[in-house]
């Protein structure tokens, strides 16, 4: 995997969010254009699963360009430029505020109402996709309850909301700072199994097919570790935010969404009933 996802906890609210240590730039006269008949989207520039500039590929880009043309618009990447290091924890690098500023129209995959809390302007469209923390094994008969972990030793990145869990249901963990490590920990028999980012690690084993490990069959992530996924626009913008989900759930309903997943090896989950949540943390204690 070119890019070591940086996650941010925010302490305060206890809010996992994906933090990729977003550089702000000032905006070009380009970026402020705006074509009524464009679609522009926010992406990171080496932020892969879900978007390379360098690549031209990734989730969110080919989920972006199927939306514009169902929605019969030309499609606009505004790329932004992102740190691949683990900076500081309370980072957070969704391109919101030049969303805000109008420097492009939707953000995809942010991860519920926390990720816009500091931007008023800005508004969630409905979920389409959840994603959560898995577990990663190499032997078939692994766990696959966090509650029957038992005295397994479990592959952890660190920053991550996974910490908090395991901790707290008295887990024993090995803390690696990327998730290449974490996996090849697993992979070497060195740790039991690994409960790690779904996306970040469905993309490693895709293109480490050697490693010879796998998503453990029959997990179920608990509400603490999951998240649903939404398209984010200006709050003003209701009519595009409401076009845009009919164009996904169409989508979805043709296996699109599924396909691009499974093209980066993203374990897709449908939209869950019930995330991640502060009262829910407050239950692991």
């Amino acid at each position: 995997m070119q890019r070591k996802p940086c996650w941010s906890l925010l302490l305060g609210a206890s809010f996992l969010l994906a933090s990729h240590c977003f550089v702000p730039t000032p905006l070009t006269a380009e970026e402020s254009a705006h074509n009524a008949n464009t679609l522009r989207v926010c992406l990171l520039e080496n932020n892969l699963p879900y978007s390379s500039r360098q690549e031209n590929s990734g989730f969110d880009l080919d989920v972006a360009k199927a939306v514009a043309e169902a929605l019969g618009k030309l499609f606009e990447p505004v790329w932004t430029s992102n740190a691949t290091q683990i900076d500081e924890i309370e980072e957070s690098d969704f391109p919101t505020r030049k969303l805000a500023r109008n420097a492009c129209d939707a953000i995809f995959s942010l991860p519920g109402p926390d990720a816009i809390k500091d931007t008023p302007k800005l508004a969630l469209g409905a979920p389409y996709y959840g994603a959560a923390f898995q577990l990663v094994a190499k032997e078939q008969n692994a766990p696959n309850n966090l509650l029957s972990l038992g005295t397994a030793l479990v592959a952890i990145q660190s920053q991550t909301i996974a910490n908090f869990v395991l901790h707290a249901k008295k887990v024993r963990m090995r803390t690696f700072f990327s998730t290449e490590e974490a996996l090849n920990s697993v992979a070497k028999g060195e740790t039991a199994l690994a409960l790690l980012w779904g996306p970040a690690a469905g993309w490693h084993l895709r293109n480490h097919p050697d490693l010879k490990l796998f998503f453990v069959s029959g997990y179920e992530p608990p509400t603490v570790v999951r998240w649903n996924e939404h398209v984010a626009t200006r709050a003003a913008d209701s009519d595009l935010r409401n076009t845009m989900d009919a164009a996904i759930k169409n989508l979805d309903e043709k296996g699109t969404l599924q396909a691009l997943a499974q093209r980066y090896g993203l374990p897709l989950h449908k939209p869950f009933a019930s995330t991640y949540s502060f009262a829910e943390m407050q239950k692991l204690n």
